[in-house]
């Protein structure tokens, strides 16, 4: 193995060669973390069958009595798949896979308090459970269980406007339907 390092020393560049234990130390310290978190090199996995080049995103059936959750979370997983870009979003009857969703899930719970017992905060929490299938076969190739990992976002209350506490709690669900669309995009895809 033959590696070199350049330096410059008084404007002139001098050569000097690694040791080979310290080169196989830097390809070994570089490719370790790579593979522990699962990277790959693949374009798609997960559970969309070979060849499958475009989907269709169902909207969410809403199973809560809070509005609009279900448009929300459509709009930021369709989002996600269109900036992944490994499948192209159609309707059904384009589709060689079919994504379905159900929120079974919305709820606010007090975080934090003030010392007089005033809620400061609160977390919103939305479950969902997800479904694909083969839209030629009509095959379910993946029934995910309801999952609540990572979509939890908390929101602070503005004491005495209400105005600033509902923008609050619009942005805290915003960033717990992004962190679903994330996981969907990657649960399909991805396979994790």
């Amino acid at each position: 193995m033959n590696a070199v390092k350049l330096l410059l020393k008084n404007g002139v560049v001098l050569r000097q060669r690694l040791p080979v234990p310290f080169v196989v130390l830097l390809v070994i310290s570089l490719s370790v973390p790579l593979a522990s978190c699962g990277y790959h090199f693949s374009s798609i996995g997960g559970v969309v069958p070979q060849g499958a080049k475009t989907i269709a995103i169902n909207v969410f059936v809403n199973d809560t009595v809070e509005p609009y959750v279900d448009v929300e979370i459509t709009k930021a997983v369709a989002d996600e798949f269109l900036k992944d870009g490994r499948l192209k979003v159609v309707s059904m009857d384009d589709a060689d896979v079919v994504l379905r969703g159900h929120v079974t899930k919305y709820g606010v719970t007090a975080q934090a308090y003030t010392a007089d017992s005033h809620v400061q905060a609160f977390n919103v929490i939305i479950t969902v459970s997800i479904s694909v299938e083969d839209a030629k076969t009509k095959n379910v190739i993946l029934k995910d269980v309801p999952f609540t990992d990572y979509f939890t976002s908390t929101y602070t209350v503005t004491l005495g406007d209400i105005s600033q506490t509902k923008i609050a709690k619009d942005a805290a669900m915003q960033s717990a339907c992004q962190d679903i669309a994330s996981t969907v995009r990657s649960r399909v895809l991805d396979g994790f």
